[in-house]
């Protein structure tokens, strides 16, 4: 489903509560569990892709989630932001358009972030991003 994106944020999974114990599909207020502030990714507008489907497998449902967008942003500046996220244990905020919050991640479930580089016509500074969750609560929301 294409999204408008408003906001890309993340936090370490390390400044972040249990809320593990929550339903999947639960809406509750993600500050209430954090001991830092989160950080804002530069996007492109108007894009970005969401997906999630509910699986089964020999040890039960779970869903499989899966984000991508593109970040045009000063190489220089949000190249090593990209790489870090990439080696570290991070929760992710997904907020669009609509004002809908996703949240994706937890301290039991940690999504994977991955980019590369993308050049697409005039424009040589944008990344292509990924996150991707296998969880048994899925994506949450945010008040």
């Amino acid at each position: 489903m294409k999204l408008g994106i408003r906001a890309l944020r993340y936090i370490s999974a390390a400044l972040v509560g249990d809320y593990s114990y929550l339903a999947p599909g639960s809406t509750f207020n993600l500050s209430g569990f954090l001991s830092g502030a989160l950080s804002t990714l530069p996007f492109t507008p108007e894009t970005g892709d969401i997906s999630e489907k509910w699986q089964y497998d020999d040890n039960g449902k779970y869903s499989d989630f899966l984000f991508s967008s593109s970040i045009r942003a000063d190489r220089e500046t949000y190249r090593p932001v990209l790489q870090q996220l990439e080696g570290q244990k991070a929760i992710f905020e997904i907020e669009t358009t609509d004002g809908r919050k996703y949240v994706i991640g937890s301290k039991e479930f940690i999504p994977t972030f991955t980019f590369s580089d993308s050049v697409s016509g005039q424009s040589t500074s944008q990344f292509s991003i990924t996150i991707s969750l296998k969880s048994l609560h899925g994506a949450l929301f945010s008040v």
